[in-house]
């Protein structure tokens, strides 16, 4: 697995460029992308102009991930009018290497009942992901857990992992699974023992948020998302353990809620990113690169760690190359 930076969450914001530098220079070996931003720029300055600077990057970052652009849980014109355009963005993600993306199952509904629900989420969810795995694109379901999602809607439907599990089963598409959120799976009652159940495919992406210690889980809500250790909670680094137990490889994000590193310049706050999931990577016995260290003997006979297969570039080598490769403005 490696480590991936999503600007939104961190409240910062920048040029396609800057928040790659930013990635690079602080250690980080994903990012997630704003395909909507990058869909916008293509169609007024051209595709190349578009992904230049991704396409750049590519040797040094991978592409994390990007929220689906589809409102699929509204009315039938709305879906059919975004699911139009989703040929056009698939083409384009898997052209910067983008490999996943995440959209969230309602957790209540005002009007439908579970069985209308249900199958409404599988027919769409399947109609998406045909699209997607065309372009050999994953898609990553997350479910809500606060009870403030569910509040005044009559129905409840998908808001702990088990239902979410059969969902994803039902839909029947090999390129569908979980967006393993650790806040939402402690809020919804899930362990990082469960995660052992799992097969590595299953997983889409993760992101890790902690909950403070104080909190009423029958009241939290989704403002009461802390990075880990700023919380007590939910044991991150069990989670990591455990996914490097099943041989998970792809992007886990730091999410806490957006304004919780308010105040901050954006290298303070990326700075203070990678920390966090530093921290996670030591508690959870991995290298910096993701993997445990393993020994290997020198001539002279002693041991020395190495890091596993796919480890990242440096920082500050993969800085420098990306500096040179994105001089100028977008």
């Amino acid at each position: 697995m490696y480590k991936n930076l999503n600007s939104w969450t961190l409240g910062i914001s920048g040029r396609q460029s800057e928040l790659i530098e930013l990635a690079l220079t602080y250690g980080f070996r994903g990012i997630d992308i704003d395909i909507q931003d990058m869909i916008g720029r293509s169609e007024s300055k051209g595709v190349e102009h578009a992904t230049r600077f991704l396409l750049s990057a590519q040797k040094l970052l991978r592409i994390g991930g990007f929220d689906l652009p589809v409102v699929w849980t509204e009315d039938e014109a709305t879906y059919k009018a975004d699911l139009a355009k989703l040929p056009q963005v698939a083409e384009m993600a898997a052209m910067v290497g983008a490999q996943g993306c995440v959209t969230t199952v309602v957790a209540a509904s005002a009007n439908l009942p579970y069985q209308e629900n249900f199958e409404l989420h599988r027919e769409r969810l399947a109609e998406m992901a045909g699209i997607l795995a065309q372009h050999d694109i994953r898609l990553g379901l997350a479910f809500e857990s606060a009870p403030s999602h569910r509040e005044g809607k009559e129905y409840e439907f998908v808001f702990q992992v088990e239902p979410l599990l059969t969902l994803i089963k039902t839909v029947s598409a090999e390129n569908v699974g979980i967006l393993l959120d650790s806040w939402h799976w402690h809020v919804g009652g899930g362990g990082a023992d469960q995660l052992t159940e799992l097969d590595p495919e299953q997983i889409v992406a993760v992101r890790l948020a902690d909950i403070p210690d104080d909190v009423n889980l029958t009241t939290i809500d989704d403002s009461q998302r802390v990075a880990p250790g700023d919380g007590g909670l939910v044991d991150c680094a069990a989670i990591v353990r455990a996914l490097a137990g099943i041989g998970y490889e792809g992007p886990v994000s730091l999410f806490p809620y957006p304004s919780r590193f308010r105040n901050r310049t954006r290298d303070k706050t990326v700075q203070r990113a990678t920390a966090a999931l530093d921290s996670i990577w030591e508690a959870a016995g991995l290298s910096r690169f993701g993997r445990a260290e393993e020994s290997t003997s020198t001539e002279d006979g002693t041991s020395e760690a190495v890091a596993g297969e796919g480890a990242a570039t440096p920082a500050g080598d993969a800085a420098t190359e990306e500096n040179a490769a994105t001089t100028g403005s977008e």
